[in-house]
């Protein structure tokens, strides 16, 4: 007799109201005697499972039990069955572990009305390499829960190349990109680690130290988001206002006659900003602030002089 197969068979008959031998013998692939033993088993142990004889009867279960519905609302069940199917599609869960979700998933939506398959979460990207990223997310999560150190090649904001020996606490996704938050033994200090330019990851046997309190890391900032913002006015072609749209949000976006659309974003000023911009080309022209126009024409132009 197993734990699970009771505990989902319990929660189809809250869900259901009544069932019969029948169709609980198909659903589990038992036989229906089997399936009368497990409702004496629930009984002696004080679950109020009772059987309706004759023509539209079967197995039913008390409405006033103590795993009632009501204890979740509809909005919070199926709010917990998609968190579930999402965790199913985040990188690097190993067969064990996908297996557990989906039985959770298939118990909790025998408590759910509507219809719970309206998400899809996969944070690999959109390219071949996206196995490597769920292995590289396991091995990650593996490291926070056994509490070990890792080591790993980091590939710095200037290009460097650097190998790092961190305490690792959490992983964060923000924006568009997942980061590894820790104790940088190299630093002395705590960092985030986009995991794109992690290489070369090792789990060591050495005990990470959880020094402080993560759950206090909410005001610990990314460099793209300690950032200082600043506000954007351009001119962009329309073939490329959705592109813009994918980087930053847009709070003003004006057509013109000529094809083009005034718009108006804010974002963080750092390096790589005025990387982005200019790989629209010249497709986007931006007028303000200065610093940053001017800023783009000299990068511009170093370019051009690579290709004279």
């Amino acid at each position: 007799m197993q734990i699970d197969q009771l505990f989902e068979f319990v929660y189809i008959l809250i869900d259901k109201k009544q069932v019969t031998a029948k169709e609980m013998s198909e659903h589990f692939g038992v036989s229906m005697r089997t399936v009368y033993r497990w409702i004496e088993a629930l009984s002696v142990s004080g679950v109020p499972i009772y059987s309706l004889k004759g023509r539209g009867g079967g197995i039913a279960i008390s409405e006033n039990y103590a795993l009632d519905k009501t204890l979740l609302s509809e909005e919070e069940r199926l709010a917990i069955l998609s968190s579930v199917k999402a965790l199913n599609n985040l990188s690097g869960n190993p067969a064990s572990l996908v297996n557990a979700n989906m039985k959770a998933a298939e118990k909790l939506s025998h408590l759910v009305k509507n219809d719970a398959d309206w998400l899809e979460v996969d944070f690999a990207p959109w390219s071949p390499e996206g196995s490597e990223v769920r292995n590289l997310f396991g091995l990650l999560r593996d490291s926070i829960l056994k509490k070990r150190q890792i080591s790993f090649e980091y590939f710095t904001g200037d290009g460097r190349s650097e190998k790092r020996i961190v305490h690792p606490w959490k992983l964060v996704f923000r924006g568009q990109s997942w980061y590894l938050y820790g104790w940088c033994t190299t630093r002395k200090a705590e960092r985030f680690f986009k995991l794109t330019r992690m290489r070369n990851l090792v789990m060591t046997s050495k005990e990470a130290n959880i020094a402080i309190n993560i759950a206090d890391s909410r005001s610990s900032q990314t460099p793209e988001y300690s950032a200082p913002l600043i506000q954007i006015k351009a001119k962009i072609t329309e073939e490329k206002v959705s592109y813009l749209m994918d980087s930053f949000i847009c709070s003003e976006i004006k057509p013109q006659k000529n094809g083009w659309l005034n718009v108006t974003f804010t974002a963080p000023d750092t390096p790589w900003l005025c990387e982005i911009l200019l790989s629209f080309g010249p497709q986007i022209k931006i007028q303000s602030p200065v610093r940053l126009k001017n800023k783009i024409s000299e990068m511009a132009e170093k370019i051009s002089e690579l290709y004279k």
